[in-house]
């Protein structure tokens, strides 16, 4: 504002000193006796408009510098004037306005610094595709893993093996686990696609994480888990089976020396049967357990889905009352799952539930379910029995790992792999009612 007005007088002082020497030039030039004071006229009017065409042209220098200063981002010129007539002002405004842009530009190259230090140490590989099939390595675990196997166009990903290849051409967005061959190993790896655009153009992104020595150690602990339930069942089965085949066997040596009946000899022989039998069962379940659910999504009605659950679950309670709760935020809720597969998983927390609360006085089984605001649906039972202890809270999904007399061990692993095979997670926790709360996201 202070430039404008003395900026504002300085022009109208020269533009009045201009046309007043062209006034008294007109005057001159009427007068023929007056030569003389048309020359000194006319050299005041020149000296106007010099002096009006400097002022004007100054400001436009100052103004054209700061423009091509910005243009090239040269930040280290300064516009100080301090001759006065408003130049002072305008050089500090410009000095002001070219110091902030400068601090703006140091603080735009320390974020893309830190952006491109988090792209460049990130420990997926980040690849890009653009439209014409170009591919360019983003950062150094890209690098790293195709130093050997160098990709330059989309084609080349075949070279890192057909599933990879086939994985990277489906739909933006995708996420899955898939093969990559690196110095001619299979590897799994975790492939995820985006897509953003660069200078108008889509281009897309590939994280690749082989994740095959992680799998491996997971796959080695999850083996020795399961040896060690399976151990232990075998074991609890055989120990009997072989402690009755001896006593059978001295039995019928006994009988065959005496004459004796072989009735308690075929007794054994009956419980060695019926031994054997539910050892065949165990290894059929097993079998059955470890084939992975077909899921089959749809939309249906979480309310009545619940209450007929409920249903099920609290008939066979027998003639021990409980108080069943059903709560669906909202009562709207419609669930995108595999209402047989996500029934049956259900079916058995109810039942673990109920079967927990068998000590209690008024015994609470609780069915939750709701939406996450991240999309996602939330599932929960809850009760208001013992609880798991903390320590047991893992290992309760262990398959045929079971805390209840006469419980198979299998249920609440068949109920983790109906939510991993909706692409979710389960666990437990603590109940608001002070039970055990087992949470199913999907």
């Amino acid at each position: 504002m202070a430039f404008r007005h003395r900026f504002e007088f300085g022009l109208g002082w020269r533009t009045l000193a201009l046309m007043a020497a062209l006034w008294l030039l007109s005057l001159s030039m009427s007068a023929p006796d007056l030569r003389a004071g048309r020359i000194v006229a006319l050299i005041i009017a020149a000296i106007a408009v010099a002096s009006l065409w400097s002022y004007i042209r100054r400001t436009n220098f100052i103004v054209s510098r700061f423009v091509e200063s910005v243009r090239f981002e040269d930040f280290s010129q300064r516009f100080s004037d301090p001759s006065g007539g408003g130049f002072d002002v305008l050089g500090d405004t410009l000095d002001r306005a070219i110091k902030a842009l400068q601090a703006r530009n140091v603080e735009a190259a320390a974020e893309a610094r830190y952006l491109a230090a988090i792209v460049d140490d990130s420990p997926s590989a980040l690849l890009t595709i653009d439209p014409d099939g170009r591919v360019e390595m983003l950062n150094k675990a890209a690098r790293e893993l195709f130093a050997r196997q160098p990709i330059h166009r989309a084609a080349d990903l075949e070279t890192l093996g057909p599933e990879l290849a086939a994985a990277a051409r489906l739909p933006v967005g995708t996420r899955k686990i898939t093969r990559l061959m690196l110095d001619g190993v299979p590897q799994k790896a975790i492939l995820a696609s985006a897509q953003v655009a660069r200078l108008d153009e889509p281009v897309t992104i590939l994280s690749i994480l082989p994740v095959q020595s992680e799998l491996g150690a997971l796959e080695v602990a999850a083996q020795a888990d399961l040896v060690r339930v399976l151990t232990h069942e075998i074991m609890n089965s055989l120990t009997p089976v072989t402690s009755l085949a001896r006593t059978g066997a001295e039995m019928v040596a006994a009988a065959e020396k005496s004459g004796g009946s072989l009735a308690d000899a075929k007794v054994a022989t009956e419980t060695v049967a019926r031994r054997a039998e539910g050892i065949l069962k165990f290894v059929e379940s097993y079998r059955e357990f470890s084939q992975s659910p077909d899921v089959n999504r749809r939309l249906f009605k979480a309310q009545s889905w619940g209450e007929e659950l409920l249903r099920l679950a609290t008939a066979n309670a027998g003639d021990r009352p409980v108080e069943a709760r059903l709560k669906v935020e909202p009562k709207s809720l419609a669930l995108n799952a595999d209402p047989e597969l996500l029934a049956q998983a259900v079916l058995n927390l109810l039942r673990n539930a109920i079967r927990a609360t068998g000590d209690v006085a008024g015994p609470v089984v609780t069915l939750r379910m709701a939406r996450e605001p991240t999309g996602n649906y939330r599932i929960e039972v809850s009760d208001n029995g013992p609880g798991i202890p903390p320590g047991r809270r893992e290992d309760i999904f262990l398959p045929f790992y079971t805390t209840h007399k006469g419980g198979s061990g299998v249920g609440l692993s068949f109920a983790r792999q109906v939510a991993l095979a909706h692409g979710g997670s389960i666990a437990a926790l603590e109940a608001p009612e002070g039970g055990a709360n087992i949470r199913m996201v999907i």
